[in-house]
């Protein structure tokens, strides 16, 4: 019985050892290194985005929204990702085609579309103000500057002495003043002065002025442009084309110069720079006080603050070493009409030969 026991146990380890070892086999070989595959992680993201470009005011409707895979490495800090949370709002500002939708982008009705300001003021970051300044073309680099911009702001003035008494410019105007006895020497409109001479004068605010010192300073820095203009539409202007030609230059036949409608801008005068609230005293001052203003273009990856020296007309004199000229008994006058004005033409006349 022992003897059958046992050829029976050691049968069934056969068994399960031959059960093993052919599953084993059957299992796909794995290369030397090889690890497991990761779980795939998302890359994007569902989320609304505009199908159509929207302006404000616009409804919106199932049709001018469309859900997008979006990167999620590049995910807006708000957004929607079911049409059901947009449709009925309305744009309250310009939303171009393919953008993100935002909360801050809709409202929920006219009435709170009105209520939530103008979209200009979405641009405003937290902690700053919008102030416009008026500049002219050299003040505003040529127009170069667009909204996004970063720019420093120069200011130059021109100082002139005041009375402290008077308050007005130096020098006063004096007269030759006797003192009755017992008379009052000094009134309203002016005063008494004795000179070194035991002289009395009266002494009475100047009409004139003397010769004003120029200082100029950069003030505020790396203020950033939120507008340019008066955000006018651009009006359309119709401008000429030119005719079609042969290869002799001749016009072909029933072909005309048609003019086409092309947006041109109107001239602008003003910008609108985000700065913090004590910035924005400094603009309304140099505005009020009629500083001659500048915008200097930076590198929109330069942010660093720097330390100028008031720039005056004693400084570049020196810093640049001009040598002050002599004074001369006499002058030279340029003639009022240059006698060769009438012989230089900028042009090339018809043949193509030079002018007589």
């Amino acid at each position: 019985m022992a003897s059958r026991r046992t050829l029976v146990l050691v049968g069934l380890l056969i068994i399960g050892v031959a059960l093993i070892a052919g599953a084993l086999l059957m299992r796909p070989p794995r290369r030397g290194g090889e690890t497991p595959a990761p779980t795939e992680v998302p890359q994007t993201m569902k989320i609304l985005v505009a199908a159509n470009n929207l302006t404000p005011g616009m409804p919106l409707s199932p049709e001018l929204v469309m859900v997008l895979d979006w990167p999620i490495a590049y995910l807006p800090p708000s957004y929607f990702t079911d049409p059901a949370q947009v449709i009925g709002y309305i744009a309250r500002v310009d939303i171009p085609q393919g953008m993100p939708l935002m909360p801050g982008m809709l409202a929920s009705s006219s009435e709170a579309l009105g209520a939530m300001g103008s979209p200009a003021a979405l641009r405003v970051k937290k902690g700053k103000r919008a102030v416009a300044i008026p500049v002219d073309r050299l003040g505003a680099v040529a127009w170069s500057i667009q909204p996004g911009d970063r720019v420093d702001v120069l200011a130059s003035w021109t100082i002139q002495e005041l009375d402290q008494d008077f308050q007005s410019l130096l020098p006063n105007q004096w007269a030759a003043f006797q003192c009755a006895e017992g008379q009052l020497c000094q009134g309203v409109y002016g005063r008494v002065e004795l000179l070194p001479t035991g002289q009395v004068i009266m002494v009475y605010p100047s009409t004139g002025s003397t010769q004003a010192r120029y200082v100029a300073q950069v003030t505020i820095q790396n203020a950033e442009v939120l507008g340019v203009g008066t955000y006018q539409e651009p009006v359309p202007m119709a401008v000429p084309q030119p005719t079609p030609t042969t290869e002799g230059g001749q016009p072909v036949s029933g072909t005309a110069a048609e003019p086409t409608p092309t947006p041109v801008m109107m001239n602008v005068q003003a910008v609108i720079l985000m700065v913090d609230p004590q910035e924005a005293l400094v603009l309304k001052a140099l505005v009020e006080m009629k500083a001659d203003i500048t915008l200097a273009l930076r590198n929109p990856e330069d942010r660093e603050l720097v330390s100028t020296e008031t720039v005056s007309q004693d400084y570049i004199i020196v810093r640049y070493n001009f040598t002050v000229p002599p004074k001369l008994p006499y002058a030279v006058i340029a003639p009022e009409t240059n006698p060769l004005e009438e012989a230089i033409s900028l042009s090339a006349p018809a043949g193509g030969g030079p002018t007589e």
